[in-house]
């Protein structure tokens, strides 16, 4: 499987050098572009100056701007080109080029990492059985489903632990594979680097193929929409994916809830999963049936909803800010009391500014886990709201204790969540 995804980026290189018109109308239509210097160049020379980097690899502030301010939110990748071409791949290798030209120096986390930040950070709010257990993949052998959680939830691991709890109480034949110790390539990708995805997504794909699955369960909205729409056109992908919000909605029959929530909500749905038409619907249907839930949605939902600002927090922080603000206050006018996010990642990035609004911020796995009777504590949220890494030490003491990692260690990465 070996350079499978740099060939596939190398013949879209080419169809796109052949078949993009410069019409400007991916410019037109990406959301994150008004909130950046590109907002007053007419969107044709924008692509001008796109296609004939990809040709010479002459680079300039434009072309700059425009790859490196993409959210990554899948919006433009199905129905926007009229020549069908994919506007986040060509982002993608403005990235891509920049990098291996040594244009620009594109770091990234990668969670494979044994000391990497993900790894630190868990470490600090679950015990030391439920670290290892979030760290070890199931033995090799068929099962019906396999559980995938990505990478970036481990910031938020008892996220991670709720979803292996009601897969339990669901029942089913599954297995699961660490979201450290495998990667999708995702941030990889993000950063320009597309030689080190390729042989990391193989390496994933095989493993969860070596179960035989029926399907593989994906947590995380970024590695679903990764698979479906960038790894499976250039790899062999030999098992059917879903969501686990939809894997949920099939199997509620099997989840007796406890406690009555009464709770207005409204939903934040992970853009990736709603602009691809992956997961439209999944956590929506679930939240009607919550006992004491009732939904009221923002203008912007379902296909015509927004991203948190995602992929452009690296690049382009004050452009994120933005988006971020405009959908918090959107969600803000619905007079909701809780903000569901189905993105961890979204989570993360609304619990920054959760003190400045009149609702809460909340995950859904979060909110099926309550009406459960099974919910656990969202530590990382706590930590950002003590905003002071001494606070948090003394909050974390008996974590520290068994963490693999030296408190000189994890003082450095508690800086690194509440900056």
């Amino acid at each position: 499987m070996k350079d499978l995804l740099v060939n596939y980026m190398n013949s879209e290189r080419r169809n796109i050098l052949k078949k993009c018109t410069q019409c400007g109308l991916c410019i037109k239509k990406c959301p994150i572009i008004k909130n950046t210097e590109l907002k007053n160049i007419d969107p044709e020379n924008i692509q001008k100056e796109v296609i004939k980097f990809l040709q010479e690899g002459i680079p300039n502030e434009i072309v700059y701007n425009r790859g490196f301010s993409c959210m990554e939110c899948f919006g433009c990748i199905d129905d926007c080109c009229p020549q069908r071409l994919n506007p986040m791949l060509i982002n993608e290798m403005i990235k891509w080029d920049y990098r291996r030209h040594n244009l620009i120096n594109c770091e990234y986390s990668d969670p494979k990492d044994k000391n990497s930040l993900h790894r630190i950070i868990a470490s600090v709010q679950i015990n030391h059985e439920d670290y290892d257990k979030l760290l070890t993949s199931s033995p090799s052998s068929k099962s019906d489903y396999v559980f995938f959680p990505g990478c970036n939830v481990y910031f938020q691991p008892e996220k991670l632990l709720s979803a292996l709890d009601i897969l339990d109480i669901i029942d089913k034949e599954w297995a699961f594979v660490s979201g450290l110790d495998f990667c999708c390539g995702e941030s990889h990708i993000g950063a320009g680097a597309i030689e080190e995805a390729d042989s990391i997504s193989a390496e994933l794909i095989d493993k969860l193929a070596s179960y035989t699955p029926k399907a593989v369960i994906f947590w995380c909205p970024t590695c679903l929409c990764r698979f479906e729409k960038t790894l499976a056109p250039a790899m062999d992908i030999p098992f059917k994916m879903i969501s686990f919000p939809e894997f949920l909605r099939e199997n509620l029959d099997s989840l007796s809830f406890k406690k009555e929530l009464n709770k207005t909500v409204t939903l934040h749905e992970a853009c990736k999963s709603a602009f691809t038409g992956l997961d439209l619907n999944g956590t929506r249907d679930i939240l009607k049936k919550l006992p004491g839930v009732s939904l009221v949605e923002m203008p912007r939902h379902g296909k015509n909803t927004s991203c948190c600002g995602s992929g452009a927090v690296t690049f382009f922080k004050d452009s994120f800010d933005i988006v971020r603000r405009e959908r918090m206050d959107e969600a803000a006018e619905t007079k909701a009391d809780l903000l569901v996010n189905v993105c961890h990642y979204c989570h993360e990035v609304f619990t920054d500014k959760e003190q400045n609004y009149n609702y809460s911020v909340v995950n859904y796995i979060s909110l099926i886990a309550e009406a459960l009777g099974i919910e656990r504590e969202d530590k990382l949220k706590k930590y950002k709201q003590l905003n002071d890494v001494y606070k948090i030490l003394d909050y974390v003491k008996n974590y520290i204790e068994h963490s693999p990692f030296s408190k000189e260690k994890i003082i450095e990465s508690l800086q690194t969540i509440i900056e």
